[in-house]
């Protein structure tokens, strides 16, 4: 069967039409994040993505209708906008879903459309470059522990009244991306060679144990061997 060549050049152009919409939007979507990363160096405020290293990586993303997990691959639920509210206390809202990340009394974490005091968290640094959030007003009363923002190994967001969610736990540990637009994930891999195994050599073969003498027979004799009595003197006297 014939094609005509008008409808095969109607196709191509077609063809052509969608993939330069495609890369007009990528490239309209990479100047938007751009744009709010340097708007918030200007403010003050930090735009940024909250990465979780638990199980193969998440990135903590605020769905518009109130939900709130993790997804490997970075997108535009995920970018979201950290500001200060006092001295370590800051409020996480997400820029695309226009909603604030926040902590209800029982530990769930969810999205909410107004600035409420369930939205406050207390940031701190850890020792390993990531950081932990804790929620200001609500915690365990009875042992005052925290309750952190946290994520599960599948992306899902975890209770913060859950004794496992600690701020010693991977899945309280997130990172902050200032890389908006790089979706590629680099790493590198350190050997240790001091701790390969090194083949012994064998151990040399016992030398041939001695033969020993056969012992001597013991002539008994009809005396009786003589005791010496030995007489031990004093050195020093006194009195």
């Amino acid at each position: 069967m014939n094609v005509p060549l008008y409808i095969l050049t109607f196709a191509h152009l077609i063809l052509a039409a969608a993939g330069a919409a495609a890369a007009a939007a990528a490239a309209e979507r990479v100047s938007l994040e751009r744009q709010l990363l340097e708007e918030g160096i200007r403010s003050g405020r930090r735009t940024c993505r909250l990465y979780c290293r638990v199980g193969i990586g998440f990135h903590l993303q605020i769905h518009p209708d109130g939900r709130v997990n993790g997804s490997h691959e970075p997108n535009q639920l995920s970018v979201l906008e950290l500001f200060a509210v006092s001295q370590g206390v800051i409020g996480i809202k997400g820029v695309y879903s226009n909603r604030f990340l926040a902590m209800n009394k029982r530990g769930r974490l969810h999205a909410t459309e107004w600035f409420t005091e369930d939205c406050k968290f207390r940031e701190r640094f850890q020792e390993n470059s990531y950081n932990t959030y804790a929620s200001v007003i609500h915690r365990n009363h009875r042992t005052g522990r925290e309750w952190f923002v946290a994520l599960n190994k599948r992306g899902k967001a975890k209770m913060g009244s859950s004794p496992r969610v600690k701020s010693q736990h991977v899945s309280t540990h997130f990172l902050p991306r200032v890389g908006l637009h790089d979706k590629t994930e680099r790493g590198f891999t350190i050997t240790d060679r001091s701790k390969e195994r090194r083949k012994t050599p064998l151990p040399p073969p016992p030398p041939a144990a001695a033969k020993s003498a056969p012992p001597k027979a013991s002539v008994h004799t009809g005396t009786a061997p003589r005791r010496t009595q030995v007489k031990y003197w004093p050195k020093y006297r006194f009195g």
